[in-house]
């Protein structure tokens, strides 16, 4: 079966619907199940993210700061510096026990 419909949108549903008013209720149930599926489809493809191809700006907001390939250069050739050792929680109570917070201090 063919259609063509030269008119409004509105019209184009109506004329739609007097032609599938004679199909199967199986040819019904799945023309609804490729139209849910088709809407589903173009709205997450409005909500998703620029994909990774497209490249995205950034607005740089500081003054006087030193571009990528500057940043690069000042640090090309450099090792990461060695992370401190985490102390242990033995050592972090010792150092705060018997001390209070000033503004606990001024609440109490």
């Amino acid at each position: 079966m063919q259609v063509v419909v030269n008119r409004t949108e509105n019209d184009i549903v109506d004329a739609y619907w007097d032609a599938l008013r004679t199909l199967s209720m199986r040819a019904k149930l799945r023309l609804a199940s490729l139209l849910t599926t088709a809407a589903f489809e173009e709205e997450s493809q409005k909500e998703m993210p620029l994909s990774p191809s497209k490249g995205r700006i950034v607005k740089r907001r500081a003054t006087n700061s030193p571009s990528d390939a500057q940043l690069k250069a000042r640090f090309a050739g450099t090792n990461m510096p060695e992370l401190p050792e985490d102390p242990s929680w033995d050592m972090v109570i010792n150092a705060n026990t018997g001390k209070t917070i000033k503004q606990i201090e001024k609440w109490l």
